[in-house]
């Protein structure tokens, strides 16, 4: 009489892959794994240079001191007499008259702070006199004609001080940047790329903060990503 024994199961054949759960080929599921992996790696690179390819393409605002040679940079300025914006958005800058380019008022000299009727700050130093530290606000006024300090400004058509009337109120200088009200002399401000500036004369009734952005803003998001 033959013994109970137990059942052996079949060897695998030849060629056939061994099955883990659910039947699935062992060996196959670790090639889609791997498949998985590299397809993950790839999609992230792609995204991760498109990013830097808008980041570089895009200009932007710098933390480094002042506009250097061979950049072009851009700020929004407004200044504001008592009750509007003297020269709105737009206002002349010297120019030669040969050439059309911007010179320093009064001279032949080549300005590298100017503006082109668009009520820009436009920083393109071809020398040391406009770069670094020199890529001031003082500089720019100055180079156009203008002028600015702690307790004056004069623009366009304003020529105020502080203790001159807007209307019946004395006023006084203030000034801000990005949204900030500074204190100081505003002439020593380095100017950096996609700043928006106010300067402004008013009374003591009046907050430098309630104006809003210069009229020329809509123009430097054109150009850079402003200052939020």
């Amino acid at each position: 009489m033959a013994r109970a024994g137990k059942t052996r199961r079949p060897a695998p054949r030849a060629g056939k892959a061994a099955r883990g759960r659910g039947g699935r080929p062992v060996a196959r599921a670790a090639q889609g794994t791997r498949r998985n992996v590299v397809w993950y790696a790839v999609t992230a690179l792609i995204v991760a240079v498109g990013v830097t390819l808008v980041v570089v393409w895009r200009p932007t605002r710098s933390a480094s001191a002042g506009v250097q040679l061979g950049q072009h940079w851009h700020a929004a300025l407004g200044v504001y007499a008592c009750d509007h914006w003297d020269g709105g958005a737009s206002w002349p800058t010297p120019t030669d008259p040969s050439t059309k380019g911007p010179v320093e008022a009064g001279t032949g000299t080549y300005s590298g702070l100017h503006s082109h009727n668009d009520g820009l700050i436009h920083m393109e130093p071809q020398g040391s006199d406009a770069t670094g530290v020199n890529g001031n606000l003082g500089n720019y006024f100055n180079f156009n004609g203008f002028d600015v300090s702690s307790t004056r400004v004069k623009f366009v058509t304003a020529d105020l001080k502080n203790g001159d009337k807007c209307g019946n109120a004395p006023g006084k200088l203030h000034w801000l940047v990005n949204g900030k009200e500074r204190t100081g002399d505003p002439a020593k401000y380095v100017l950096r790329n996609g700043d928006w500036i106010v300067v402004a004369f008013l009374p003591d009734t009046k907050k430098i903060t309630s104006l809003g952005k210069p009229p020329s803003y809509p123009s430097l998001a054109k150009e850079v990503t402003p200052a939020s």
